[in-house]
């Protein structure tokens, strides 16, 4: 039998490009890593030792950067504790990334490329866009900074300093440097490449939501969806608003959707099934309105991108039609029996539909009679366990418990054995099951209402019987882990769907979305000449110019360190515009999480005129303030520096399990301004709790945030915020890239190329998110958004060659 040699690898033809690039590349990282290096607060042996493990892994190993660098992207920040906010520990991270592969590119020769179609091709329009790309953001990035800004401690506090512009600009400095590496990476590895990332990004989902798990059960609780409580993560710039845990998520579930397809080992499968089911939850905990729309595009652009794919001439055909209109009628199911049975009518609910897809060749072909009595001995076993679940503890649930094990052990049985009394079995056992959710309902409802539960069940006998006479689907058990996961996604959206604080929260739709429109054409207002409407006002511009632009902007304060006799203070700018009591910006820092009994504190303050301020520690993890302990010192205005000191005698609750984070706060809900110094507080043993009181590091430690009002930080829209700092430029080349990312999109989907349904779901999810956030104001998000708009734009189909991996 005449065999095929596998394709011989090839040696680049010049290797020229790649070892000058790697060579600068290092060389830069490397300065800007020894600069972040100096004024880093927090312990850079730490810090060093951390980063130095992970270069030297990228440097013996080129290909973990792929998964690595985004499963740690959205955990690895630390500003609330540090107090940077313009240079952080994902800085670091991805310029470590950068100096490794740029060493290895420059003194080890490049692995062999394979011969054959590689993952992703260079192509004129990607390069063509991303220069007009990389044009806006420097001369955006110019004029954000000004001619000559100052680099010192004043100008790392705050958003409205020049240096803002390198904090809005790095994300895509960063992306530019990464994507020639990335493109070799994929090139170099083929498939294996574009595998490793989708990991990376599944686990950097994994990461988020692991967050998102614990703020949820240590804040409002696991289950907890009534409470006016938005999941933050370990996304800090939600501190003054925007949506990066939100847009991050829809970023990173597709892929953790696709390793779910890919993976064929069933032991692999359960763990992708539980990784989707944790970031669904996350997904879900932000209780936010967009993310459920966006959720709902993105299923509908992969999932039509999914269809356009040729089947694979070794498989079954499908009616995938069919299956997503069964779906579609199972969730709606499911909120209907939710409205009675709560969560537990849920899960019920869930657990018949996870029986009744693999029932279906049970089913299949089934002679009327047959169903009929087997339908009817469904309803025996219920009539005959009723006793037993009404006079058992929680026996309503131990009765559903057994009937659903007992059908799933037939239905395994009936695989092996296609006997018609095997099938009879299993519609039987399936029937009871179905009807025990009744049960479940009626015991959990306070009134025993059932009848709405009733209706649908009767709706899944129905479709029982109408398996057995038309055959709707032909089950396939890798759709098995497919199906649970689109239930996870689906119980989640049932149950916040119909929690009060969503149904209120929707109740208040029309009057959001009037502010929104509202702050959209203010910030579309803010540039005035033609150079700035042309070119924007520039990167990292547009806090400070809805500050002072606007006539109302309700702006819940300022920050400024100031210098003066040879030290620092920190300045308590007013609020501008009219705003409720609550809407104050809050100086803040981490305190011990353990803290409690009585405490003390002590500091300076002066101002022009009577102020009062709030001086609090609460628990509190970014947004949401619990137990505070809270004291109103009164500043005589004119009378210099006085200093003010006092107790609070209450304890904090504990720190509980999981621990509950700790927060000391100052700040100025009246007119200012107000300087304050010589911060401290101290426990019952006089410990001191604060670091750089006197602001002697600049503001290394100190935080700030506004917990309810947002809107002078962002225009809520990707695309406004894009014009006021890139102007009619920057939004063209962005609509632009999108635009041509959607459709190399669309004509590779008719190729069969796996990653395309994902990258054009991943993309479309948080552009929705962007329609109501500015988003590409946070670096974080801006790099891997522009990582994956660069592979929707060269991403193609290939052949078998290009699959394997290439020898390391």
């Amino acid at each position: 039998m005449e065999t095929t040699a596998p394709p011989r690898p090839r040696r680049p033809r010049s290797s020229t490009g790649p070892r000058l690039y790697g060579m600068l590349t290092a060389l830069a990282a490397l300065a800007a890593l020894a600069g972040w290096f100096m004024i880093y607060p927090l312990d850079r042996w730490i810090a060093g030792i951390l980063l130095g493990l992970y270069g030297i892994g990228v440097v013996l190993r080129p290909s973990l950067w792929l998964v690595l660098m985004p499963a740690l992207w959205p955990v690895v920040d630390l500003a609330p504790w540090s107090g940077h906010i313009h240079f952080t520990e994902s800085d670091a991270l991805a310029l470590a990334t950068l100096a490794a592969l740029g060493l290895r590119e420059a003194f080890a020769p490049p692995p062999p490329t394979l011969a054959g179609r590689a993952p992703v091709k260079l192509t004129v329009s990607a390069l063509a866009v991303f220069g007009l790309l990389a044009a806006s953001v420097l001369i955006s990035g110019f004029r954000g900074l000004g001619t000559a800004p100052a680099f010192d401690a004043a100008a790392l506090v705050g958003y409205n300093t020049p240096l803002n512009a390198l904090r809005v600009g790095k994300g895509f400095v960063l992306a530019f440097a990464l994507i020639p590496f990335l493109h070799l990476a994929i090139r170099r590895d083929g498939q294996a490449g574009l595998d490793r990332l989708t990991l990376g990004l599944t686990l950097g989902l994994t990461a988020c939501s692991l967050a998102a798990l614990w703020e949820r059960l240590a804040f409002p609780g696991l289950t907890d969806f009534a409470a006016d409580y938005r999941t933050t993560a370990l996304f800090w710039e939600s501190h003054v608003g925007g949506a990066g845990l939100d847009a991050w998520l829809l970023l990173c579930l597709p892929f953790a959707v696709l390793l779910l397809q890919q993976t064929h080992r069933t032991a692999g499968k359960i763990v992708a099934l539980l990784l989707v089911g944790l970031g669904s939850y996350a997904l879900f905990s932000t209780l936010s309105r967009i993310v459920y729309g966006a959720l709902a595009v993105a299923v509908t652009i992969g999932g039509g991108l999914l269809l356009l794919r040729p089947a694979a001439p070794d498989k079954a055909p499908r009616r995938p039609l069919v299956l997503g209109a069964l779906l579609a009628a199972t969730l709606l199911g499911a909120a209907l029996v939710f409205q009675e049975g709560g969560y537990r009518g849920l899960l019920a609910f869930f657990g018949v539909a996870l029986l009744v897809y693999p029932a279906g060749d049970a089913l299949a072909g089934m002679r009327p009679g047959l169903l009929a009595s087997s339908l009817l001995v469904g309803a025996l076993l219920l009539i005959l366990t009723g006793l037993a679940a009404i006079w058992l503890p929680k026996g309503v649930y131990l009765i559903y418990a057994l009937s659903w094990a007992a059908t799933a052990l037939a239905i395994v049985a009936h695989g092996r054995n296609r006997a018609a009394a095997a099938g009879s079995l299993v519609a039987s056992l399936l029937a009871w099951t179905a009807l025990n959710t009744v049960w479940i309902s009626a015991f959990w409802h306070p009134e025993h209402h059932f009848g709405i539960t009733a209706a649908a069940i009767a709706a899944v006998l129905g479709l029982m019987v109408w398996q057995a006479r038309a055959r709707l689907w032909q089950p396939q058990p890798a759709d098995l882990f497919s199906l649970a996961a689109s239930l996870a996604l689906g119980g989640f959206l049932v149950a916040t769907l119909g929690s009060y604080y969503m149904s209120s929260s929707f109740s208040a739709a029309d009057t959001e979305q009037d502010v929104r429109l509202t702050q959209i054409e203010r910030s579309i207002g803010l540039p005035q000449t033609g150079a700035d409407k042309l070119f924007g006002l520039g990167l990292g511009r547009y806090p400070s110019a809805y500050f002072w632009s606007v006539e109302d902007p309700i702006a819940p304060g300022s920050l400024s360190l100031v210098e003066e006799a040879g030290g620092y203070f920190m300045r308590l700018g007013s609020a501008r515009g009219r705003r409720g009591a609550d809407e104050w910006l809050g100086l803040s820092q981490r305190i011990p999480a353990s803290t409690e009994g009585r405490l003390l504190f002590r500091f300076r303050a002066r101002s022009p005129a009577d102020v009062t301020l709030i001086v609090n520690v609460c628990r509190k993890h970014l947004l949401y303030p619990e137990n505070c302990l809270a004291l109103s010192p009164q500043v005589k205005g004119g009378a210099g520096w006085q200093t003010f000191e006092g107790v609070w005698p209450d304890a904090l609750v504990g720190p509980g399990r999981p621990p509950r984070l700790a927060m000391f706060s100052i700040g100025m809900p009246g007119v200012g301004p107000v300087d304050v110094d010589d911060l401290e507080v101290m426990d019952s043993h006089m410990r001191p709790l604060l670091r750089n009181g006197n602001f002697a590091q600049g503001g290394d430690f100190w935080f700030f945030g506004s917990d309810r009002y947002h809107l002078p930080w962002h225009a809520h829209n990707m695309f406004a915020h894009t014009y006021v700092e890139q102007g009619l430029f920057g939004l063209a080349v962005l609509a632009l890239a999108l635009a041509l990312a959607g459709w190399h999109l669309l004509r590779s989907a008719r190729r069969g190329s796996a990653l395309v349904p994902t990258l054009a779901a991943a993309l479309a999810g948080a552009s929705v998110v962007g329609m109501v956030d500015s988003l590409l104001d946070i670096p974080r998000l801006t790099l891997f958004f522009t990582l994956l708009l660069w592979l929707a734009l060269t991403v193609r189909p290939t052949g078998q060659a290009a699959g394997a991996p290439s020898p390391q």
